[in-house]
């Protein structure tokens, strides 16, 4: 499948540490894929580095946020009023119930309720689906490469959503608007899955993009591409 073999270029070029991670939205689970009570954020991190693939449904995702963000379950009133406790009295993520309307109402994700029935999430170079997203667990200097690649075919700058949970900046953020993201994995989901580095970050991009950044690696300096020019014909003395 095109998208494994994706996989196995873009894990040499950026050097990355564990697989470029598949999302995709589904009405049926992946017959490879784990249904352990997880998650999203865990997923994410056991995709890239464990080698492991998650069906994640109603049933099995422990987290109240992540259901919310991927779809899988509209929040009852109670639930809702509990999710904004937890923001300003538990995790302390924000300021009053002011500063919680705010940064609800001004996100730019809509969460996909009723899309799917599962949302899967394993690494690229096994995923049987077809992928609706690409996830990069990586660091600043990998990102900088993907900015470039993503860009390098039609110049338009990239606009991300920073604010909001790891899974939101992660799947909802590049669903709903359909282009790149980057989430700096929130405090809690760094403190929940004890393996993700301080230099960690994901970078999220819809499948339908990806042809560009692999179809650019051999034309940029940010894939494997050698320069035309010298810094030193530029640089002024």
């Amino acid at each position: 499948m095109i998208w494994q073999e994706y996989s196995k270029q873009l894990k040499e070029v950026l050097n990355l540490d564990g697989s470029p991670v598949g999302v995709s939205f589904s009405d049926v689970p992946a017959s490879n894929g784990k249904e352990n009570r997880i998650m999203p954020c865990t997923a994410i991190y056991q995709a890239a580095r464990k080698g492991s693939t998650l069906n994640i449904c109603d049933e099995n995702c422990t987290c109240p946020g992540g259901l919310t963000s991927l779809g899988l379950s509209i929040p009852t009133p109670e639930k809702a009023a509990l999710t904004k406790k937890f923001l300003i009295e538990g995790e302390k993520f924000t300021s009053c119930n002011a500063s919680f309307f705010r940064m609800r109402s001004l996100s730019q994700g809509q969460p996909p309720f009723g899309v799917s029935k599962y949302v899967v999430i394993g690494p690229l170079e096994t995923f049987e689906l077809k992928p609706d997203l690409v996830l990069f667990l990586c660091n600043p200097g990998q990102a900088s490469r993907l900015i470039l690649l993503s860009t390098y075919e039609t110049g338009i700058p990239l606009k991300a959503q920073l604010s909001g949970s790891t899974c939101s900046g992660a799947i909802t953020q590049p669903l709903s608007k359909g282009r790149v993201n980057v989430t700096f994995i929130d405090p809690s989901s760094r403190h929940m899955v004890k393996g993700f580095k301080d230099s960690d970050l994901i970078f999220s991009v819809p499948f339908f993009n990806v042809r560009s950044i692999i179809e650019s690696i051999p034309l940029s300096t940010a894939g494997t591409a050698q320069p035309g020019m010298t810094y030193n014909e530029i640089i002024k003395d």
